[in-house]
């Protein structure tokens, strides 16, 4: 076995970032339960999409929902563990990516979501697609580089 390395100021940068995204992630759902489908809609699209958006949200089926939570838990607890250089933060961040790809099938393939979203927020989806394969990688290579024990 490895002995952990002592990280880097990039590493702990990064970490925190990751856990702010992770924080985030976690929070579009606790809204899911805390706003009407109006103040949520408020919140992430434009005026001209708003109403059309707050009726997608009204009609999310629960297991998207739960499938959208289990992502946003592992990516939340992936951070955590980078944070205290655990190993889990790979697992975590693994067991999040398919979840989340379900949850991006299901609203622009199953759903049509592109149709009634901001350029903006399609282009948010994007990065966090783009920084959910970042965190596997960057947790791998933490990972094998004996950063995380």
């Amino acid at each position: 076995m490895k002995s952990a390395s002592a990280p880097s100021i990039t590493f702990w940068l990064i970490a925190i970032i990751l856990l702010l995204w992770g924080i985030a992630g976690a929070s579009i759902y606790v809204a899911y339960f805390l706003e009407t489908p109006q103040e949520f809609a408020l919140t992430a699209e434009t005026a001209a999409n708003r109403d059309a958006y707050a009726e997608y949200i009204a009609n999310i089926p629960l297991w998207a929902i739960a499938v959208g939570i289990v992502a946003a838990v592992a990516r939340l607890l992936g951070a955590i563990a980078l944070l205290f250089r655990s190993a889990w933060a790979l697992p975590f961040y693994l067991a999040s990516l398919p979840f989340f790809l379900m949850a991006l099938y299901r609203a622009f393939a199953l759903a049509d979501v592109a149709k009634i979203m901001s350029i903006g927020h399609i282009a948010t989806e994007v990065v966090f697609f783009l920084l959910s394969v970042f965190a596997v990688w960057f947790a791998y290579k933490s990972k094998t580089n004996g950063t995380l024990k």
